[in-house]
């Protein structure tokens, strides 16, 4: 392996400066495994807070249904859920949730409601109430991601949680993730920084920003990704190669993001790489010399994780510290650029 010295130092230098309170990163380069932690994190295994890192974790879910049901695809979302009959958002389709251009966006919305309390709000909501257009392109962190966790639980006839842990996380060799609940959140909390503290935030859940695990982990699922799919591990197959195409498939190119501010391309869950649009200033980007088929997902203000198939790289990094998003950007950016080219 490379000589990972310089951006070991990196990251210590954050801690000395506050930059972050504790990291936890890991990955595989060339197959080869790597892993640095610090700070708060005292043990490489211990489980950190992804937040939206781990949406693609339910889009695999989901096209592992579409994949033995396909007539599933084009149904709206209130062939699924009545309740959302002749409203906006059951007319919705899987497509439009996955690549975010519902027109909608929830980043407030309480997930410790009831479904039925849940389902009500989002029957009575439409675009104009956060001033977009019908399927405009605008990042929506919460809500409609709370209804895909639900699409999973219906079709699959367990609850969601339970379906990702046996049909996701088990073959990908990382048994001990999990999505927060009210009993169990990640061993390393969240924290924010506010003055020159590191102030604890509360857990995050639900199937869009819930996921806990260790960075080792969250890379050996986007290293099964890059073999095809198929864990190294446990050799079970999470995506066949034709749900795998469709995660990564540009569905959503060249729209500005409402949410972000800026063109940011997605596939079905996933971020696809956007440096065409500004190396610099793409948010929840994977360094400024990703390649153009590099996919993954970011976690807010906080953590990213994804695949980069032509640099042969899976990576995970997490750094506990809530910042403004204007300083989040350039630091993660930053840390992926030495990384990359210590992995050079």
């Amino acid at each position: 392996m490379p000589d990972l010295s310089p951006t070991r130092l990196h990251l210590e230098a954050g801690l000395r400066e506050n930059r972050w309170a504790g990291y936890s990163l890991a990955g595989y380069s060339s197959c080869h495994f790597f892993s640095l932690h610090g700070g708060c994190v005292s043990a490489p295994s211990q489980s950190v807070p992804w937040y939206s890192s781990g949406k693609p974790i339910t889009a695999i879910g989901v096209l592992q249904i579409l994949s033995r049901n396909p007539s599933l695809t084009s149904l709206p979302m209130e062939k699924t859920f009545p309740e959302l009959k002749q409203t906006y958002v059951g007319s919705l389709s899987l497509e439009a949730i996955l690549t975010h251009r519902t027109g909608l966006r929830f980043p407030n919305l309480s997930l410790q409601e009831s479904e039925k309390e849940i389902l009500a709000i989002l029957a009575g909501s439409q675009p104009q109430d956060f001033s977009l257009r019908p399927g405009q392109a605008a990042y929506d962190p919460r809500g409609s991601w709370w209804l895909l966790g639900q699409w999973l639980t219906r079709q699959a006839g367990q609850p969601w949680p339970d379906y990702l842990r046996e049909h996701v996380f088990q073959p990908a060799g990382a048994p001990t993730m999990f999505f927060a609940n009210a009993n169990q959140h990640s061993d390393v909390p969240m924290t924010e920084k506010r003055g020159d503290k590191w102030a604890p935030v509360p857990p995050n859940y639900g199937p869009g920003g819930g996921l806990c695990g260790s960075a080792a982990d969250l890379a050996l699922l986007y290293q099964a990704l890059l073999c095809g799919g198929t864990s190294p591990t446990t050799k079970k197959t999470l995506l066949s190669s034709s749900s795998l195409e469709k995660l990564t498939r540009r569905w959503r190119e060249g729209e500005i993001d409402m949410t972000f501010g800026h063109v940011v391309d997605f596939g079905l869950g996933v971020i696809l790489d956007s440096n065409r649009y500004g190396s610099t200033t793409v948010p929840y980007g994977f360094g400024t010399t990703s390649s153009e088929k590099s996919y993954g997902h970011g976690g807010a203000r906080s953590s990213i994780a994804f695949a980069d198939p032509e640099n042969h790289l899976a990576l995970a990094v997490c750094l506990v510290g809530l910042v403004p998003e204007n300083i989040h950007q350039p630091r993660m950016r930053g840390l992926l650029d030495q990384l990359r080219s210590d992995l050079a």
